[in-house]
């Protein structure tokens, strides 16, 4: 095949190819919403729960939506979750792109989370971590046909780093790019803490809520000048699998988040800005006392399984040791399949050992792993699914390296190994009141040299430096290549050519 044809049917092809799309599951939040029983054609994965559009659910939202007498119009759909969709959406008023967070309608009285941030924005503090943390841009309530709801506007951003993971086969970020996330989340975790604020319960600090900031000049961008750089929404109708008409508590098609990053193979350090979001679920322990912590199993410090002492600042920083192991490497320090609370609870006894007491006497199903003193010990209906053999912390820390090594990827130096390997030691500890504070864990940045990085990264950072959006878009791609592209990506397996039919089609004769 001459070279130009393939240049033309590999842009063709990612332009074609839906691309995948990635989401956090969410958590069993308890909630009055009665999702609906209509049942709706199916729809593939990557979008919110369509019977949670009911009284007290989602708000309909579709593109060229206008909220606040027209200042906001919706261009783009960035994601959901249990309690929200966000949107991308022109500000008239700025001329910049700015992300619309608009609650489901039970959920309005139950989350503080604009509380959080406006008490975050009007603190007078010097910390450098202030400017990593969401700001509140602007708030607004509206009615709709499912209730009230409140819709909080935040900068637009680029990628979560847990989708630029998944966007790379083997989900590692360059060494340099790794220690500036890294610092920049320490900081702003500071900076939270020093306010009297816990950042979570139910979304915490996992990587889905540390985002990448837009680039300058895609900010800047209008609805139609997004469209010719990455393409117009991606939208499926919903359909009534009873044939019957939707009513208005349901859209009219379902629209998939749009994907603005790039793999973590492809971040450069001049991409790394951060900025720390969701605090749906931030509290102020001084004030309200939660025991349990709705994060990621594989995140969630073990004092929130076992709830005898109420959540706090020591909290945050387990899942912020767990969430800066997984910058670094390739997964998180404590993994286990399916992921249930028992087997997190084992992957603990298996790094550090036996559980502090009140909590080991409260762990029901000990026996089915352990013997009483905490070594390795499965009972012979479970040894085909878990061995005798467990992963010490020097094995899971020697992993980050090796993972590392095996990629081609550089690789800690003895000095800095060390280094972070005791930064991790103070912070994953199982006892709450034994691990290390996040002042403890700002001093060790410094000692480390980490200050002069991160805040050149807090500035503007010169669009050059920047790296594109790596996607094909519809300006590229030309009517006859759509048409050959579209004759092989039919549903339905037997509409689609044979090799020899594809050799045979006129597009092969064009080398234009």
């Amino acid at each position: 095949m001459p070279m130009a044809s393939r240049a033309r049917i590999a842009k063709a092809l990612q332009y074609r190819c839906r691309q995948i799309r990635f989401f956090t599951p969410t958590t069993n939040i308890p909630t009055v919403m009665e999702p609906s029983k209509v049942k709706y054609a199916y729809i593939e994965e990557g979008v919110e729960r369509l019977d949670y559009y009911v009284r007290g659910g989602y708000h309909p939202v579709n593109i060229g939506d206008e909220f606040q007498e027209g200042r906001y119009v919706i261009a783009h759909k960035l994601g959901f979750g249990r309690s929200a969709t966000t949107w991308l959406a022109e500000d008239k008023e700025t001329k910049k792109l700015v992300a619309l967070k608009i609650s489901t309608a039970e959920s309005v009285e139950r989350t503080h989370e604009e509380q959080i941030l406006l008490r975050l924005a009007r603190c007078r503090s010097v910390l450098p971590g202030k400017a990593i943390v969401q700001i509140l841009l602007d708030s607004f309530t509206f009615s709709g046909p499912n209730g009230t709801h409140r819709c909080l506007v935040t900068d637009a951003a680029r990628v979560s780093i847990h989708v630029t993971k998944d966007m790379a086969y083997h989900r590692l970020l360059q060494l340099e790019v790794a220690r500036a996330i890294a610092s920049q989340l320490i900081l702003a975790l500071q900076f939270i803490h020093a306010q009297g604020v816990v950042h979570g319960d139910d979304t915490d600090l996992h990587a889905g809520n540390i985002l990448l900031h837009l680039p300058p000049n895609i900010r800047s961008m209008t609805r139609e000048q997004l469209y010719i750089n990455i393409g117009r929404p991606d939208e499926e109708p919903v359909i009534r699998v009873d044939g019957l008409p939707l009513n208005n508590r349901v859209p009219l098609k379902v629209i998939f988040p749009v994907l603005l990053g790039l793999g973590s193979d492809k971040i450069k350090l001049a991409d790394s800005s951060i900025l720390l979001t969701d605090f749906g679920e931030a509290f102020d322990p001084q004030r309200t006392q939660r025991f349990t912590a709705h994060t990621p199993v594989p995140l969630s410090p073990p004092e929130s399984r076992f709830a005898d002492e109420p959540l706090s600042f020591p909290s945050d920083i387990w899942t912020l040791g767990c969430v800066i192991w997984d910058l670094f490497g390739s997964s998180p320090p404590f993994e286990a399949f399916p992921g249930s609370q028992d087997d997190i609870t084992v992957e603990h006894v298996e790094t550090f050992g036996k559980l502090p007491d009140r909590w080991w006497s409260k762990w029901e199903t000990r026996s089915d792993w352990f013997d009483e003193d905490g070594h390795k010990n499965v009972k012979e209906s479970l040894q085909q699914y878990y061995g005798n053999t467990s992963r010490g912390w020097t094995q899971r820390f020697a992993d980050i390296n090796i993972s590392r090594k095996s990629k081609k990827l550089e690789t800690f130096g003895t000095e800095e190994e060390k280094s972070f390997h005791d930064m991790m030691r103070s912070m994953l500890v199982l006892e709450p009141s034994k691990r290390a504070s996040i002042d403890d864990v700002v001093a060790r940045l410094r000692i480390q040299g980490q200050f002069r990085r991160v805040m050149w990264l807090m500035q503007e950072i010169p669009q050059s430096e920047t790296t594109p959006f790596c996607r094909t878009t519809e300006k590229e791609v030309c009517e006859k290549d759509k048409q050959f592209i579209g004759k092989i990506m039919m549903m339905d397996w037997r509409d689609r050519p044979t090799a020899k039919e594809l050799l045979q089609d006129e597009w092969f004769k064009d080398d234009d």
